[in-house]
């Protein structure tokens, strides 16, 4: 009985990885064009692999790179001609960067890409800040905070201030203390 090679005498190889046959298209396609006397010029070396460069190339960040190597650092996703930042030598694309390394708005926690309001050693977006009670927006008087929450003039005074012994409402200035409660100087009068 003749023996053959049927499957399974040899282990079987990994599949490639598909950079690496890339790669090997590459060069062989430099090697056949050198043969048919097409002279190929490398255009740098990839920041990335460290080979030559002979068709389309990215320069960025002082470098030239693949255009299928110049990646988001985060996502590894191909940066292409969009937008990207640079952080620590490495580049991220927009979206990453954002996510990673902008402040975070401290109602909706979403990075914050534009405008920033720094109020009580916090970061918001500009339409997330406002009063806690009623939800306006503070103008030109600005904002009081209590417990680590910003109030508006109005709804802080009439929360937190001391309420007259006569008509209730909230003491904001001058007041005068007598019968074990303060009052507005108009209002302590005699009955």
């Amino acid at each position: 009985m003749a023996q053959g090679k049927a499957g399974g005498s040899s282990p079987p190889s990994a599949p490639p990885k598909p950079g690496s046959q890339l790669d090997s298209m590459l060069g062989s396609l430099q090697s056949d064009l050198n043969k048919l006397g097409v002279a190929t010029v490398a255009k740098g070396v990839c920041g990335a692999c460290k080979k030559p460069i002979a068709g389309q190339v990215v320069t960025a960040m002082g470098k030239t790179w693949h255009p299928e190597h110049f990646v988001c650092t985060h996502c590894q996703e191909e940066i292409g001609s969009r937008n990207f930042f640079e952080r620590d030598g490495q580049p991220y694309c927009e979206k990453d960067y954002h996510n990673l390394f902008s402040p975070r708005c401290y109602y909706c926690n979403g990075p914050i890409l534009d405008k920033v309001v720094t109020a009580l050693d916090r970061t918001w977006h500009p339409e997330h800040f406002f009063c806690a009670q009623c939800g306006a927006f503070f103008g030109p008087e600005g904002f009081h905070e209590k417990d680590g929450k910003a109030y508006c003039r109005k709804d802080y005074f009439n929360m937190f201030a001391p309420k007259c012994g006569g008509c209730a409402r909230a003491i904001l200035e001058n007041y005068i203390s007598a019968l074990n409660t303060l009052w507005h100087p108009e209002c302590f009068v005699c009955r």
